[in-house]
């Protein structure tokens, strides 16, 4: 009977980390007092905002070039979107209150310690900025240009605010909302943030799920890229999923649906990356 009651309590608890919804940005379930991960002992000095970020750094962003950034800068934002769902892959994205961005680190599994809703203490110093396809990422340098940082580097420049350690690292109170897509705005008042999109319809050739692998739909990266059209999509929008996400299989939609997702640039191109099936409002 121990032996059961153990398996039960195990089962509870594994399912109570999992359990935070994707679009409460509040205090996930799996925070403690001293996370086992990041740099603890990070407190902020002079702080900046991503809009200040992607206005400083606007060349590097449009030109797909980067730089590294020499002053000793920290961001407080929070986690919007992860490889929880399998759909984001070695990347994180971030809010604050004044727009998203990208952070690129060459890890996997980063969704068990930084779920959505977690807040994060970022020292920017050392770390480099700048565009990939013009989508404004942090990371490092890789083959020359702007890729992933290493896990190791991350954790040093990462600190997981808890509700205890709000007010020593300056955190304060911070509104991370979902917006709704407006093709009408610029790239950067929208990229790297969560969206929602509205009475769109979701382009279906080819095997009629989302990200088939059997060859009937063109594959970039291992993910299909279904053209979005209607509603408050604009002009060139799709909806890209990998074909190693958790929800590729899910059956496409015949009529005009809302979804939410986070807002990348390609070169011109918005590519909406749901983050879990439950972006996908239309199933049920």
């Amino acid at each position: 009977m121990k032996t059961k009651s153990f398996i039960i309590a195990l089962v509870a608890g594994a399912f109570a980390l999992t359990s935070c919804q994707d679009k409460d940005w509040g205090v996930p379930e799996n925070i403690i007092t001293q996370p086992p991960y990041g740099n603890n002992s990070l407190v902020a000095g002079t702080t900046t905002t991503i809009a200040e970020l992607q206005n400083k750094y606007s060349n590097a962003i449009s030109n797909d070039s980067y730089k590294q950034i020499t002053d000793d800068l920290w961001l407080r934002c929070v986690v919007t979107g992860n490889d929880y769902g399998g759909n984001i892959y070695k990347q994180i994205s971030v809010q604050d209150e004044t727009g998203g961005i990208i952070i690129g680190i060459n890890g996997s599994d980063q969704g068990a310690f930084m779920p959505v809703g977690q807040k994060l203490l970022i020292s920017l110093k050392d770390l480099c900025i700048g565009g990939y396809g013009n989508q404004a990422q942090i990371g490092g340098v890789y083959n020359g240009g702007l890729g992933r940082m290493e896990l190791s580097t991350w954790k040093q420049h990462v600190r997981l605010v808890t509700d205890g350690t709000d007010e020593a690292v300056g955190f304060g109170t911070m509104k991370v909302d979902t917006i709704d897509f407006d093709a009408t705005k610029t790239m950067a008042q929208q990229s790297g943030r969560v969206v929602r999109l509205s009475g769109v319809t979701i382009s279906g050739e080819g095997t009629q799920i989302l990200a088939p692998d059997d060859g009937s739909v063109g594959l970039t990266s291992n993910c299909a890229n279904r053209t979005i059209s209607g509603g408050n999509a604009g002009s060139k929008c799709v909806l890209r999923t990998s074909t190693y996400a958790d929800f590729k299989g899910i059956a496409l939609p015949k009529e005009p649906v809302d979804l939410y997702g986070v807002a990348t640039i390609y070169r011109g191109t918005w590519q909406i990356l749901a983050r879990t099936q439950s972006d996908l409002t239309w199933v049920k």
